[in-house]
C-alpha cells in the first residue's frame, strides 16, 4: 500500500488506484453480501446487481473495492464508465470498452491474458518432450481443447484466438495484431486481412452479446473464477437525446438482467452504478421503461434493508463511520509526513459535529466532500503549526457547497 498515493488521490477527489480497502468504512454488510455473490459467480451463477447512491456517496469507491476483492480471488474484471463516447445504446462500443479494460491479478488487457495462457501451454510442452515439433503439436492440441466450450458460443471467436497464436508462432506479428484487434471489437479491418485469421464481418450491435458470452466462456476455460463487469455512471443513459435511444439502452440492460436470470452468462457478474434520479425519474430514468423497471424495482416498500434485492442503496455516513474514517486518515497522514496530528485528533468531535450540522440542511453527508476537506485540514495544520486550538481548526473546516459534475463521481 502506498499511503501517499492514497492521500493525494483522495485530496484530489479521485478513487485511489489501489489500497481502497484500507480506508473503507461503513460498508461491512454490503461487502459481506458481494463476497457471497462472488462465491455464487465462481460456482457458475450469472448475476446482475445495481448500486444506487448520490454523487459522492461511495459508488465508484465501492466498485474499486469490489474490483480489488475480485482480482484477489482470480476473477477477471472490466470497468466501463458510460459517457458521450461510450453510450449504452451502442453495445458494440460498450463491448470494445469492456475488452479494453480487462484486468486480471497478473496484468491488464486481453492480449496479456492470452499470452499468459500460451506461455503456460508452452511450458507444459517443454516438460513433456524435447522435440520442437512435438512441443508445437502439444501446444496446438491444448489450445484447441481449451477452446471447445468457446466454440459452442462462437466458432469465429475461437478461430480468431487459434489463428492469433499460429500467426504469432510463425512471426507474422502484424496480422496477429489485427486478430487481437478484431477480438477487441475493432472495426475497419480489411476483408483480406480478416480472411487470414479466419473471420468474416465485425463485432457489431447484432452480435456483441454473443461474443461477450464467448469471452466469458474463454476466461472460464483458462481457469479464472469468472468475469466481473462494472458499469459506472449509468445515469448517463438519461442524457441520451431521444426516448428511442434511451429505451434501446434500457432494453439492453433488461436483456442482461433476464439472460443472467436464466443462466446464459455463466460465471459472470454485471454491476450497474447510478444516482437516485436514474432509478426514480419517471420520464428519463429506469421507471420510463416498464419492462426493466418492473423487474428490478422494490417489491415491498420498507425502511428495513434488503441487500439481496436487485438494487442496493449506498447510504450516507453516520457519526461512527466518520469517526473511524477520520482516525484512519489521521494515522495514514501521520505515517506519510512523519508528524503527530494531535490538534486535529483533539478536534475530531467538533469536526464531525460540524458536518452533521451541515447534513441537517441537505439530509446527507457526502463521504467524498468529508474526505477532501478533512485531508486539506490535515495538510494545513501540518504546515502551519501555529494552528493549535479547536476553534481555529473548526474555522478551517467550514463546509462549502459544491456543484457536482457527472464525471466527478469519486465514491
Amino acid at each position: 500500500m502506498d499511503a501517499e498515493r492514497i492521500i493525494n488521490a483522495l485530496k484530489n477527489g479521485n478513487v485511489p488506484p489501489d489500497g481502497v480497502g484500507e480506508i473503507c468504512v461503513g460498508r461491512e454488510r454490503e461487502i459481506e453480501e458481494f463476497d457471497s455473490i462472488l462465491e455464487k459467480v465462481k460456482d457458475g451463477a450469472a448475476i446482475t446487481r445495481f448500486l444506487n447512491g448520490e454523487f459522492g456517496s461511495g459508488k465508484s469507491f465501492f466498485l474499486k473495492l469490489l474490483e480489488e476483492r475480485a482480482l484477489s480471488d482470480n476473477f477477471v474484471v472490466a470497468k466501463v464508465t458510460l459517457s458521450r463516447d461510450v453510450p449504452f445504446n451502442k453495445f458494440e462500443v460498450v463491448y470494445r470498452n469492456i475488452v479494453a479494460s480487462l484486468r486480471c491479478k497478473t496484468g491488464v488487457s486481453l492480449e496479456h491474458i492470452i499470452e499468459k495462457w500460451i506461455t503456460q501451454l508452452r511450458m507444459m510442452s517443454l516438460r513433456e518432450t524435447t522435440d520442437p515439433y512435438q512441443q508445437e503439436r502439444i501446444v496446438i492440441e491444448n489450445i484447441s481443447s481449451d477452446l471447445n466450450e468457446v466454440r459452442k458460443h462462437s466458432t469465429t471467436f475461437a478461430a480468431a484466438i487459434e489463428n492469433y497464436y499460429k500467426l504469432s508462432a510463425r512471426g507474422d506479428q502484424e496480422t496477429a495484431k489485427y486478430a487481437m484487434g478484431w477480438l477487441s471489437g475493432e472495426k475497419n479491418i480489411p476483408f483480406t486481412i480478416k480472411r487470414q485469421f479466419g473471420v468474416k464481418g465485425d463485432i457489431d450491435r447484432e452480435n456483441a452479446f454473443k461474443y461477450l458470452e464467448a469471452l466469458s466462456s474463454f476466461l472460464r476455460a483458462l481457469k479464472y473464477s469468472g468475469l466481473i463487469i462494472l458499469i459506472d455512471e449509468a445515469e448517463h443513459i438519461m442524457t441520451l437525446h431521444t426516448k428511442k435511444l434511451r429505451d434501446m439502452a434500457y432494453d439492453y440492460m433488461r436483456y442482461i438482467y433476464d439472460e443472467c436470470s436464466i443462466g446464459r452468462f455463466q460465471n459472470t457478474l454485471f454491476i450497474f452504478a447510478g444516482t437516485p434520479e436514474f432509478f426514480e425519474d419517471p420520464k428519463l430514468g429506469v421507471p420510463s421503461y416498464t419492462a426493466l423497471n418492473e423487474r428490478i424495482e422494490d417489491a415491498i416498500k420498507t425502511e428495513f434493508r434488503d441487500l439481496r434485492k436487485p438494487i442496493i442503496k449506498l447510504d450516507g455516513f453516520r457519526r461512527e463511520n466518520l469517526q473511524e474514517l477520520s482516525e484512519r486518515l489521521i494515522s495514514m497522514h501521520e505515517e506519510v509526513y512523519g508528524w503527530e496530528a494531535t490538534p486535529v485528533r483533539e478536534s475530531l468531535d467538533g469536526i464531525i459535529s460540524r458536518h452533521e450540522a451541515n447534513a441537517e440542511l441537505t439530509g446527507y453527508i457526502s463521504p467524498r466532500n468529508f474526505v477532501k476537506s478533512f485531508i486539506s485540514v490535515l495538510d494545513i495544520v501540518h504546515q502551519n503549526p501555529e494552528l493549535r486550538s479547536e476553534a481555529e481548526i473548526l474555522d478551517l473546516f467550514e463546509e462549502k457547497e459544491i456543484e457536482f459534475e457527472e464525471d466527478e463521481d469519486w465514491v
